[in-house]
């Protein structure tokens, strides 16, 4: 008897099932149902999203954000020209140099950038100012680079730029501006 209680507790008979006799109709409505539930979440998914990014608060949030982030752009490029600037005085101090003695000022040029030539540099005189000017070509790395160089030297009055010197030491260029006593 109880053998028999669990099979019709087991055993569906739906006699007025439409979907039971009806199989296509079943994938139809499961079908329908599938992409209405997906409808639905795709619904409320682009809903969060739409309201979050129309809120103020957050789209102020982004923008505090990308401020920064354009400040410390700004503050690496600009530390960069800070270093490149020292660079090219550090170069520059290496390719000339001024020293002052109790009689002459001496401007010292390094001719080994300007292919060890005083030819490839020219010094001209305008008043009280001196203008030094040299080029030269460069290999690295199988490229050719050419070096310009110019600086201007201003003197003071008792700086006698008509009777200076100028001579090769080496691999120096030695340019003396004697001083009046």
């Amino acid at each position: 008897m109880d053998e028999n209680n669990y099979e019709n507790r087991n055993e569906h008979k739906h006699e007025n099932c439409f979907l039971c006799n009806h199989p296509v109709m079943k994938h139809v409505f499961i079908a329908i149902l599938t992409f209405l539930g997906a409808f639905a979440a795709f619904y409320v998914v682009t809903d969060w999203h739409y309201k979050q990014m129309l809120d103020p608060i957050v789209q102020m949030r982004k923008m505090d954000r990308m401020m920064m982030k354009e400040a410390r752009q700004a503050e690496r490029i600009a530390h960069k020209d800070i270093l490149k600037g020292e660079w090219l005085e550090h170069k520059a101090g290496e390719i000339v140099h001024i020293e002052k003695t109790d009689d002459a000022f001496k401007i010292i040029i390094n001719l080994r950038p300007f292919d060890n030539d005083e030819k490839n540099v020219e010094v001209t005189t305008e008043g009280n100012k001196l203008t030094v000017n040299a080029a030269g070509e460069t290999k690295k790395r199988n490229k050719n680079a050419i070096i310009r160089f110019t600086q201007s030297f201003i003197f003071p009055e008792e700086a006698k730029l008509s009777e200076m010197s100028k001579f090769k030491d080496g691999d120096k260029y030695i340019i003396v501006v004697p001083i009046e006593d």
